[in-house]
């Protein structure tokens, strides 16, 4: 802390253990926040698209699944891919497709919480391992407790491949881009590769981080030319070269203009502006009315303010970079909300303003830290003439954060289903079992499945209907290898 210099020699031991043992139950509680809902992914079951997928791989493999669906409906390569590891692996390891399904939903949640480390970490390169290891818990759980949909966010695969990973690569490509303008330094030649192959990766999810990716990498140069720093040209059009591909292949393929086809009201510019800046601000309002929202821009600044300092401090770069960031995150974020409104005629659904969600809030977070050191003087001075100066302590800041990140996590909105939802999750579950039990034993060609008496919003949307024709039906029915399946207690 920037006060240890005064602290006695004596002192400095047990008030360190002191501090680490507070920094780490700081770090417990979003962390316990976060495996409570983790582990409800063991509970989650397949859905319609995600039988569509199982069926399709059953039926042709990986590479032609892809063909088919790219020319029929949709051209986002990378999430058509991930979204056939489930019974892949089901296939090879013999084991049943809703376990297959969890541990596939379990490795990206796991993945989630490794990227959110590694952009913490490399976004805050002074500070200390127990308030990173806070950090990272802390955001990965704010995102969580305020996503629009958890469900998309977590325990739906053919949601969770097309907008977590390219939101997690978003944000490392941006939280690098900010480093290096931050720090003066140069790309390298690794890094560049590494954030060439990820922004590909990340462009092939959907038809909009693409351009969220161009954005941040023209802003990255355009910013070194005003800061007068290292140009590297050569090294940001490999970058944005590398997802203008991916971006293209997206928007390219031929199934875009059969759902296009299918969605009349799509397709005018002038209102699609202005209704995308509408629901925009509504969803910027109801982001900044979560409480572990503001609870982590609060310990973001709060561990800002007590970072070593820098040895070059420039806090006119700072103001410019803080505001220059949180621009480009709330230029990215209403663009997808017009690409949706323009392309579909509706509002940005759910699942795709989760991984707005995460940019902006990352954003937030580099801005917030930036602010504070460009004024880190002056509040610091403030804050030590001031009667809150003890609320900065070795122990007092943790136990404060601690505090906070708690009642902010129990008041946030997913907690708040969480606790409506409790008792239904694994009667839900059981009859998930039920039912691939049933539809994997039952000899007969034509299968009534019960629906699910249990229907927590958490873990399903919809359920099997009285016709045996249509989605999610045909798909369950075709990968369990019968004639037709229907919904035994619904009128047909």
């Amino acid at each position: 802390m920037y006060n240890q210099d005064v602290m006695p020699l004596t002192a400095r031991p047990l008030a360190e253990r002191r501090a680490s043992l507070a920094w780490a139950l700081c770090s417990l509680f979003p962390g316990i926040f976060l495996l409570c809902l983790f582990t409800l992914i063991f509970l989650s079951a397949p859905e319609h698209d995600d039988f569509c997928f199982a069926e399709l791989y059953a039926g042709h493999g990986f590479i032609q699944t892809i063909a088919i669906i790219y020319h029929s409906l949709s051209g986002r390569v990378a999430a058509l891919f991930l979204s056939q590891l489930p019974p892949a692996i089901s296939a090879a390891a013999n084991v049943s497709l809703l376990w297959a399904y969890s541990l596939t939903l379990a490795v990206s949640a796991g993945l989630f919480l490794f990227g959110s480390a590694v952009a913490t970490i490399r976004a805050w390169p002074r500070a200390g391992a127990l308030q990173l290891a806070f950090l990272s818990l802390a955001f990965a759980s704010a995102v969580v407790s305020a996503a629009p949909s958890v469900r998309d966010l977590l325990y739906w695969l053919s949601s969770v491949t097309c907008y977590v990973p390219p939101a997690m690569i978003a944000i490392l490509i941006l939280g690098e881009c900010v480093r290096a303008l931050d720090r003066e330094t140069d790309f390298s030649w690794l890094l560049v590769v590494g954030m060439a192959f990820g922004g590909f990766a990340a462009a092939l999810c959907n038809e909009f981080t693409g351009l969220w990716l161009l954005l941040i990498v023209a802003a990255s140069l355009a910013a070194r030319y005003f800061f007068d720093q290292q140009r590297q040209v050569a090294q940001h059009l490999l970058i944005a070269a590398a997802v203008a591909i991916g971006w293209i292949i997206v928007v390219s393929a031929g199934g875009n203009n059969v759902r296009m086809g299918q969605l009349p009201n799509g397709g005018h510019v002038i209102s699609s502006v202005f209704e995308a800046l509408r629901f925009s601000l509504i969803g910027l309002g109801r982001l900044l009315r979560e409480p572990a929202i503001l609870a982590l821009l609060v310990a973001t600044g709060a561990i800002a303010l007590m970072e070593p300092g820098s040895s070059t401090p420039a806090p006119r770069r700072n103001r410019l970079l803080a505001l220059g960031t949180v621009a480009i995150c709330l230029a990215c974020s209403y663009f997808e909300y017009f690409a949706h409104q323009y392309a579909t005629g509706m509002r940005l659904v759910e699942r795709a303003q989760n991984e707005a969600l995460i940019l902006l809030l990352y954003g937030l977070m580099l801005g917030v830290r930036l602010l504070v050191r460009a004024y880190r003087t002056q509040l610091r001075e403030r804050l030590s003439a001031s009667s809150y100066h003890g609320l900065l302590g070795q122990v007092a800041l943790p136990t404060g954060l601690g505090l906070l990140m708690i009642a902010s996590l129990g008041l946030s909105s997913t907690a708040s289903l969480l606790r409506k939802q409790w008792h239904d999750l694994y009667p839900y579950w059981q009859e998930s079992v039920e039912r691939h039990v049933l539809l994997t034993t039952s000899p007969e060609p034509v299968v009534a499945v019960p629906r699910h008496k249990w229907t927590p919003s958490l873990l399903m949307t919809s359920d099997v209907t009285a016709n045996a024709d249509r989605l999610p039906n045909d798909c369950i029915a075709r990968y369990y290898r019968k004639s037709a399946i229907y919904a035994a207690d619904a009128p047909r």
